[in-house]
């Protein structure tokens, strides 16, 4: 969308990609254009995910169809429930894809299938998916809903707080890998200790965490409540109130007003009642969110695209500042000649196949990333020795807080380990750029393409009931004894012993029968938790291997990269610097007069190159604007992601495009064989 600040910045650097190509139409080699459109195709399918959560049954889908303007794709019925997560995303078709886990498989994993969004509600839905018998681990939605058209996609979620423990588990699972948080809580129910700290942990979690106030159209003045909200998350937070983001949200007059919109459509001469959309509060939230992403992970994707085209540009000035260098003296051109001659030299030794440098590379993210692997297990091992110990110690193998806590475990150190690996990349990524003054653009290490989802299965409580015989058995024993305690009574006082005694039984037999029976329901409880206990660890197992198998996945990916990336860079200056050393060799042939026609085209070009560096720098700077955030007190350490979005997002260093020296060149020796 164009009517936010993100979209509008958005917009403007994909609109600078065909203007810069234009421009320097005779200046780009074939390599610097595929680079260029490479970029470019990156910025369009960037993508920032903003989690719409919230308590169980609090309107968030109907709150995400009023967002998205799409009344009815989410199934939002008064007895409906959501209870897996779904993504919704843009395509150019409506289309749902949803991850099955398969039971015949040790991961669970591998199945998938596609349906119609009229069928959403058969899997979705605690009423046509009960406790998610059919195993969704994941529903991915596609439509071409144009608010989602620049990279938005939002993921509905089965809330916290509900009494499926798993719903919690996989809410928080995917907070920790949002950009945003969209948080529902209704106004027609104070916020709960629990909503409260799930907000606390989102503060320090998200880069954007929005609070909907929902329902409002059901009170007389949402100011009261708003402020309320606001109060009781800054007194458990510790923020200041006015740095929280509260918003009032009626789902019920935005939809009102899309329906009449709608009607108004077909009708010549009828309006729109646009206070139904002022006084449902969506605009105020939709500014609230397209504010934040162009903030936070929106800057990180246009400044990358910004370093390519800055990358592009300085690499076509380079041989126009290079001729301009050569035609002050003689001495500088030849000096030059020999320089470039020297450098594209070295570059054909680097481009060989046997080339040294990608088997050090290799050797050294293996090394460095050993510890990287090690830490994940380790990690692991601690979320499941937490999880025995816990259960050991009287905890319910199923509780909420418990297998939340397995799942959001997992699913840190996975997030940790891809971090850490996408740091080595781009410390080894900037190493090589310092020891071959090369523009490298650091590796983008995609996140976790799994989420650990811990399911916690149904065990129900089988009560064996009592026998007759053993009832009759533990009635007896215990009425004897009531008797033989009457009957010592009745030595002292017989009238008073007999009735003793005749009580004392009656109450052992009752006693005896309910001790049998409350022994039964122990024993049925001792071995649903421990077949509960013995089933979550299966899912931990299963969690387990498919994070390892999916970060050794990344690990390939990025070190395949790595070595691409550094080839096509090669590539890349080795094309520059052979249009720099043509156009020195038809330097030496030409009079003086044709050189200082030939100064004067290099300037007016020299010119153009200043004029389009100054655009990306306007671009730059209105992207810092629009991305200086507003500070958090307490503000705890970045997470891994924001430690993740510092590296890859500090820009590459650029020469000016008049730069009189070679593009990339070497330092003689550092690559190449003895």
């Amino acid at each position: 969308m164009r009517d936010n600040p993100f979209g509008r910045l958005r917009a403007d650097v994909l609109a600078a990609f065909p203007r810069l190509t234009e421009e320097l139409s005779d200046e780009l080699g074939p390599r610097r254009r595929e680079r260029l459109e490479q970029s470019r195709a990156r910025l369009e399918r960037g993508t920032c995910h903003v989690v719409v959560g919230g308590e169980f049954k609090h309107g968030k889908s109907t709150l995400l169809n009023a967002l998205v303007e799409r009344p009815g794709l989410f199934p939002v019925d008064v007895d409906v429930a959501t209870n897996v997560v779904s993504t919704l995303a843009w395509g150019p078709r409506e289309r749902a894809r949803v991850h099955l886990g398969d039971p015949a498989r040790a991961d669970g994993a591998g199945r998938h299938t596609e349906i119609d969004l009229a069928d959403l509600g058969a899997y979705v839905s605690e009423q046509g998916n009960p406790r998610n018998h059919k195993r969704v681990r994941l529903v991915e939605v596609r439509a071409p809903v144009p608010r989602l058209k620049s990279g938005l996609v939002l993921v509905d979620t089965p809330g916290v707080g509900s009494a499926n423990p798993e719903h919690t588990a996989a809410t928080r699972a995917f907070l920790d890998r949002a950009d945003g948080l969209i948080f529902a809580c209704d106004a027609l129910d104070p916020l709960t200790t629990y909503e409260l700290d799930f907000l606390d942990e989102a503060l320090t979690s998200c880069d954007v965490v929005i609070v909907a106030v929902t329902k409002t159209d059901k009170v007389r003045d949402a100011s009261p409540l708003v402020d309320d909200a606001r109060e009781k998350i800054a007194a458990r937070t510790g923020r200041p109130a006015d740095s929280l983001v509260v918003v009032p949200v009626s789902a019920f007059r935005k939809l009102t007003w899309l329906r009449h919109r709608q009607r108004a459509a077909g009708r010549e001469g009828e309006r729109t009642d646009d206070r139904l959309l002022a006084d449902s509060g969506f605009p105020e939230l939709d500014h609230a969110l397209w504010d934040g992403l162009a903030t936070a992970a929106g800057a990180v994707q246009l400044r990358r695209a910004l370093d390519g085209l800055a990358d592009a540009l300085a690499t076509a000035g380079s041989p126009t500042a290079n001729e301009l260098a050569a035609l002050e003296s003689d001495a500088s051109l030849r000096r030059l000649r020999h320089d470039i001659a020297g450098t594209i030299a070295r570059i054909e030794r680097l481009t060989a196949g046997g080339a040294e440098w990608r088997t050090e590379l290799r050797q050294r993210f293996e090394l460095d990333n050993r510890r990287t692997r090690t830490g994940l297990q380790e990690a692991f091992d601690a979320v499941s020795r937490h999880y025995q110990e816990a259960a050991a110690g009287g905890c319910d193998p199923g509780s909420e807080e418990l297998v939340g806590e397995v799942a959001a475990g997992m699913l840190h150190a996975l997030t940790e380990a891809h971090e850490r690996l996408a740091t080595v990349a781009v410390t080894l990524m900037r190493e090589f750029a310092e020891r071959t003054s090369l523009r490298l653009t650091p590796p983008e290490v995609p996140p976790p393409p799994f989420t650990p989802a811990v399911a916690v299965p149904t065990v129900p409580l089988d009560v064996r009931p009592a026998r007759a015989f053993d009832l009759l058995r533990s009635g007896w024993s215990t009425g004897m004894a009531g008797l033989g305690a009457g009957g010592l009574v009745g030595f002292v006082e017989p009238v008073t012993g007999f009735t003793v005694a005749a009580c004392l039984g009656v109450t052992g037999v009752v006693h005896g029968i309910r001790n049998h029976r409350d022994d039964l329901r122990e024993r049925a409880e001792r071995e649903r938790a421990a077949r509960l206990l013995h089933l979550v660890n299966q899912e931990i197992a299963a969690n387990r291997r498919h994070a390892t198998e999916a970060f050794h996945q990344a690990y390939g990916d990025t070190a395949q990269t790595l070595t691409q990336e550094l080839g096509a860079q090669l590539a890349a200056q080795r094309e520059s610097l052979a249009e720099s050393a043509r156009r020195l060799q038809e330097a030496t042939s030409r009079t003086e007069e044709q050189l200082e026609g030939r100064r004067d085209e290099l300037l007016a070009r020299q010119q153009r190159h200043h004029h389009l560096q100054g655009e990306l720098d306007r671009l730059r700077s209105r992207i810092g604007q629009s991305a200086a955030p507003t500070p958090r007190p307490d503000r705890q350490p970045p997470r891994p992601a924001d430690r993740r979005r510092a590296t890859a997002d500090s820009p590459a260093s650029s020469d000016p495009p008049d730069s009189p020296v070679p593009h990339g060149l070497f330092d003689p020796g550092q690559f190449d064989a003895p």
